[in-house]
């Protein structure tokens, strides 16, 4: 009974003790699957990407763009909406077809009158 209570005070360090994890295995990777699709075509899209940085590309977009920013600027923006604003009333459909069925008329009176035109000037 003397050493009764020496025996939870030797038991009690191995209770609090964690214990030791086991250890983990080392997974190995699936191999890759082989190459396809857009992976497999990326040497040939980027060899294309290079020609489109092209000295000669990037000075005909910088043209582009000189352009543009001209053809776009505040003063055109007013004269481009009312240019389309026309377009839109005067381009009906009905006047389209009228317009169409026009020319297709007149292709074989301008054809003859080319070939007239063509025989006077001959004989003079």
């Amino acid at each position: 009974m003397r050493f009764s209570f020496l025996l939870p005070l030797a038991i009690a360090p191995l209770a609090l003790a964690a214990p030791e994890p086991a250890p983990v295995p080392n997974p190995v990777a699936a191999p890759a699957p082989d190459s396809t699709g857009l992976l497999s075509e990326l040497p040939t899209i980027l060899s294309g990407v290079q020609s489109l940085l092209s000295q000669d590309t990037i000075s005909k977009l910088e043209t582009i763009i000189d352009g543009a920013a001209k053809l776009l600027s505040s003063d055109n923006i007013v004269v481009l909406q009312d240019i389309l604003g026309n377009a839109h009333t005067l381009l009906t459909k009905e006047f389209v077809d009228n317009t169409t069925t026009l020319i297709g008329d007149a292709t074989p009176l301008v054809e003859d009158v080319s070939k007239l035109l063509g025989g006077v000037l001959g004989s003079l």
